[in-house]
């Protein structure tokens, strides 16, 4: 008899065991990353060296947020990006912009294959603050006969902002690269501050003058996202896309953004950012720019 209860005594034991164990198990089908970090920059010059050479010191700052979930459970996956980045510089003339970038993406999707999913995609892009063309106005003459150009401005918040709507298939071979194909997808630019200049005669990024939202349809948007460790320690963070507009086929929109990241270790590292595109509601011209910076960064987990 106290063979039977001491037997039983230990089944159960091992089963509460067990259960416990189950219990502990991590039961989230989420993928978490979350960064963010500041850069620094600074230079200076003496007396001697400003005279001859004819340069200004400068200082400067920049700070960036970026967070990403993927929830992965049977056929679904639903990715989440945001990334956000902020820079200011002085160099004797007062604070101007370096960079400013709002930027989240959600797409949902349906695996129909081990490399192919069905998705819906909704992006959203964006800044904080207004942006200036200094100097780039007409003269103005003062009371006392001096004469200045003032700034132009030419973005403010929500002046561009972009959202962007599509459904499409997603070729994903791997972890770190994937490309989408949307038909039809829908792009709504939206101007909230009508102050800013004109880019084109009538128009505020392809918003005619008077309105504040313009719809556009795509033929086709290609999306093209990197997010690979190049070398030790150096990561690429890279998103091309394209918009194939179907009333205007000569005149499609591409943007690339990509950032490198290096650390030297868990919390100094050096960023370099560049953001090139080609958009003729904007200008006729390829306009590129970029940042280099070195300070802190923090990820987690």
């Amino acid at each position: 008899m106290l063979k039977k209860i001491l037997l039983t005594l230990s089944i159960l034991s091992v089963g509460c065991a067990i259960r416990a164990q189950e219990a502990k198990k991590d039961t989230s089908y989420w993928k978490k990353k979350t960064s963010f970090g500041a850069n620094f920059n600074q230079a200076s010059f003496n007396g001697a060296w400003s005279s001859v050479q004819g340069a200004k010191g400068s200082v400067g700052f920049n700070v960036f947020f970026n967070a990403k979930g993927e929830y992965n459970k049977g056929r679904v996956n639903w990715v989440n990006d945001l990334q956000m980045q902020y820079g200011l510089q002085d160099n004797g003339s007062g604070l101007r912009k370096t960079i400013d970038r709002v930027f989240f993406d959600t797409k949902l999707g349906n695996k129909i294959s081990p490399k192919w999913l069905f998705i819906a995609n909704l992006n959203f892009q964006s800044q904080f603050s207004k942006g200036y063309n200094y100097g780039a106005g007409a003269d103005v003459t003062l009371p006392d006969g001096t004469t200045y150009k003032p700034d132009i401005l030419v973005s403010n918040l929500f002046s561009p902002a972009y959202i962007t709507e599509s459904i499409g298939l997603e070729w994903k071979p791997s972890k770190v690269f994937n490309m989408s194909f949307a038909p039809g997808a829908l792009r709504q630019t939206i101007i909230a501050d009508n102050k800013i200049a004109f880019t084109k005669t009538g128009e505020r990024y392809g918003v005619p003058d008077g309105k504040n939202i313009k719809n556009e349809v795509a033929l086709m948007q290609i999306v093209a996202t990197l997010d690979k460790d190049v070398a030790k320690n150096i990561n690429l963070k890279a998103r091309y896309a394209l918009f194939v507009k179907y009333n205007d086929l000569a005149a499609m929109d591409n943007r690339l953004d990509a950032k490198f990241t290096a650390k030297v270790n868990k919390y100094i590292s050096t960023t370099f950012d560049i953001i090139a595109m080609y958009f003729q509601d904007q200008s006729a011209n390829l306009q590129v720019a970029q940042n280099l910076g070195i300070g802190l960064l923090y990820t987690f987990p």
